[in-house]
């Protein structure tokens, strides 16, 4: 390990160990980084074990305890190394409950766990794939052999009882959260909002449409632009924020289709942003275009607690989250199950003719926010589950 031990926690302190691959940028890595804070400013003790990343600055800055150790590894023998890592690190820290929240690190874990007798929990931050038969659905089982399973969805949860054959009373569905602390308009002036213009070269009073999300395959970015070609006639102006996907070239295809439609002038490419509120702040319309179900739709809900009502397709948790004709539209699928471009241009059409109803709409969407999908309201969830498989522990004899 590259960092010594702190002191062991004193009895007085419930100690929770969170362990996950790396400490990057994303939701997991959010998600855990929230429930640290949470956990600390309500008396508990929490560690973080991952293989490290931007995030541990944040940690450490907050005085939570962060063991670097390799739990990236898949490998079966890496898999027990960390087992055995984990063992020592929950003894000297005295740990109490270990949450999962990836398969690779859980399997680890629940190792761990069984052979110090600390209870178990994890949450499935996604569906994980099943295409690779009984070998894969084996690996991902490690996830449902917690005490209890958090989801992040209620499409989670359906996908874990319905896949996985878990009793409906370990499964618990706890929304992910947004920080409203950062995620706020009233943070930004309307001079913020000019300069985002400025930057991009968006003429005043020219819509503002914003989908952020990894530019990969199953994102859509294709399908929002195949939609968009279809409303040359309307103003608007189309910015892609996200990391592009290299491996497969899916990226360089995005470039070119924008050429190909005759939108290179209408749509910006800005890559992965560190400033995402700032720049929702200026946005008129958000989109999220996901041809496959999202888990969860962090990216939806960040634009709603910005106060931008959403286009977004009608799959997974996105059925949760946007209520159509209140905080924006859904895209429904047609017959074969397909989004079209069709579809999507119809419902952009009708978005963009509409500017009251766009403002209108942006209110109620932050208002859904602060009430249903807060940072805080899924803290408390998860610590609610915390607090119950505790109290059920059996004292050792």
């Amino acid at each position: 390990m590259s960092r010594a031990f702190h002191p062991p926690a004193p009895p007085a302190e419930r100690v929770v160990l969170q362990v996950l691959p790396a400490m990057a940028e994303g939701g997991v890595e959010q998600n855990t980084l929230d429930m640290a804070l949470y956990l600390k400013a309500q008396g508990w003790r929490p560690v973080v074990a991952s293989s490290g990343g931007a995030k541990v600055a944040l940690l450490e800055a907050a005085g939570i305890p962060h063991v670097t150790l390799p739990l990236r590894a898949k490998a079966p023998w890496a898999l027990l190394a960390n087992a055995w890592r984990l063992r020592r690190v929950m003894a000297t820290y005295r740990v109490e409950l270990v949450h999962a929240r990836s398969r690779a690190p859980a399997w680890s874990a629940w190792a761990a766990c069984r052979l110090c007798g600390v209870p178990f929990v994890t949450t499935f931050h996604g569906t994980y794939g099943l295409a690779g038969g009984w070998l894969k659905r084996f690996y991902n089982s490690v996830m449902v052999r917690g005490e209890v399973v958090m989801a992040n969805s209620h499409y989670t949860a359906n996908h874990i009882i319905e896949n996985y054959k878990v009793e409906k009373r370990r499964v618990v569905a706890i929304p992910r959260g947004v920080d409203v602390s950062l995620f706020d308009p009233a943070l930004f002036s309307k001079a913020d909002a000019r300069a985002v213009r400025e930057e991009f070269h968006i003429e005043e009073g020219v819509p503002l449409l914003v989908m952020v999300g990894r530019v990969t395959r199953w994102k859509g970015q294709d399908l929002l632009l195949r939609a968009m070609a279809r409303l040359k006639t309307l103003r608007w102006h189309l910015l892609l924020v996200g990391g592009v996907e290299k491996k497969s070239g899916y990226g360089a295809e995005v470039e070119r289709l924008c050429e190909d439609l005759g939108l290179r002038e209408r749509v910006t490419l800005a890559g992965s942003r560190t400033d995402i509120p700032r720049l929702l702040n200026a946005a008129d319309l958000a989109l999220s275009c996901s041809v496959l179900p999202e888990a969860f739709g962090r990216a939806s809900v960040e634009a709603m607690a910005m106060g931008v009502p959403m286009v977004a397709t009608a799959l997974g948790g996105s059925l949760e989250t946007v209520l159509p004709g209140k905080t924006g539209w859904l895209v429904t699928a047609d017959k074969n199950g397909d989004i079209t471009p069709h579809a999507l241009a119809k419902t952009m059409n009708e978005a963009l003719r509409n500017p009251r109803l766009l403002a209108r709409m942006g209110s109620a969407a932050k208002a859904r926010v602060m009430a249903h999908f807060t940072a805080q309201r899924c803290c408390a969830g998860e610590m609610a589950v915390y607090q119950r498989v505790l109290a059920r522990k059996r004292p050792k004899t």
